[in-house]
């Protein structure tokens, strides 16, 4: 089981749910979302061992009352207590994603780097790589900037490199964060994928 725990004021901390008027399954799933920010549908079907109708219905209240986030991306589908925000529930997504958690992990500890340096560091194809680069700058975890380097000759020149957008708030959430069992097998599935 994945949880997001916060000792720091950038996160947030697992509220209690004491709502009387939700169904016992709504404030079980509740309670099991706030325990694991970002968890998958099949995952709650397992937890909470419902059928899948009654799940989805339940979801589905979830969402329109307002106690629950839904993130639908091409085919996942997480959800996130609402307490959460939008910025910490992208980064918790994609630090759910080995490659993506390496570079963010590496651009915390080391500042803005070239794509070649990512390369090196992850072992991944460049166009892996890319793609995972993408994601982030799409959803506006990390930036392009422009980077100054040197040469052997002491000549300098301009390079396109990649650093986070708030690094304390990326920080928190990558020591904060702990993969669940479900998360370790499909990140296993996708990294034999990769090597095909």
């Amino acid at each position: 089981m994945h949880e997001y725990y916060s000792s720091s004021s950038l996160a947030l901390t697992t509220p209690v749910y004491s709502e009387a008027n939700l169904h016992e399954l709504e404030q079980s799933l509740l309670k099991c979302i706030g325990q694991n920010p970002g968890i998958r549908y099949r995952e709650l079907l397992r937890k909470t061992d419902s059928s899948n109708g009654v799940l989805s219905y339940h979801l589905a209240h979830l969402e329109r009352s307002e106690h629950i986030r839904v993130d639908r991306k091409k085919g996942v589908t997480r959800y996130y207590p609402i307490h959460i925000s939008l910025q910490v529930s992208k980064i918790i997504g994609h630090i759910k994603h080995p490659t993506s958690r390496q570079v963010l992990s590496f651009l915390v500890q080391n500042g803005p780097c070239r794509l070649d340096e990512l390369v090196q560091l992850t072992n991944k194809a460049p166009s892996t790589l890319s793609w995972h680069i993408k994601r982030l700058l799409e959803s506006g975890v990390i930036e392009r900037k422009h980077c100054v380097s040197s040469t052997d000759s002491n000549r300098t020149f301009k390079s396109k490199c990649y650093d986070v957008t708030n690094r304390s708030l990326v920080l928190d959430v990558i020591l904060n964060y702990k993969e669940s069992f479900v998360d370790h097998v499909i990140n296993n599935y996708s990294d034999i994928v990769d090597m095909l």
